[in-house]
């Protein structure tokens, strides 16, 4: 029987040791909703990818970002980037051969950009 993508993420998870499985989650619905603003399937760019994070965490976790996103794993860009080349190693996501990690790199500084000014 093969295994779910649920299955598969939790595994994926279980093996990286570094990363919630909702850190996973997280990537897919942020693709999903990328593509949607695009209006088509296709290619998102690690920038694109990240700008679509930075809104749907602000936006569902306000206050709280920094601490959900840190409970994922996730404390730079460059961490959304080494997940999403895991996805790829896994099978969870395909790439370009342009792709790279440096895509993700020093994009914002999290705590700047989640860090809740009162």
């Amino acid at each position: 029987m093969d295994a779910t993508i649920e299955d598969r993420i939790f595994e994926a998870a279980e093996a990286s040791g570094r990363f919630h499985s909702d850190a996973f989650y997280l990537i897919l619905r942020a693709l999903e909703v990328a593509q949607q603003h695009r209006g088509q399937p296709g290619h998102i760019s690690g920038r694109t990818l990240l700008e679509q994070i930075k809104e749907m965490v602000r936006r569902e976790y306000g206050p709280m970002a920094l601490t959900v996103l840190h409970h994922m794993g996730l404390y730079r860009t460059e961490d959304v980037g080494d997940l999403v080349f895991l996805m790829v190693e896994k099978g969870l996501l395909r790439k370009r051969d342009e792709d790279c990690l440096d895509d993700f790199k020093d994009v914002f500084d999290f705590e700047e950009i989640f860090e809740y000014k009162w």
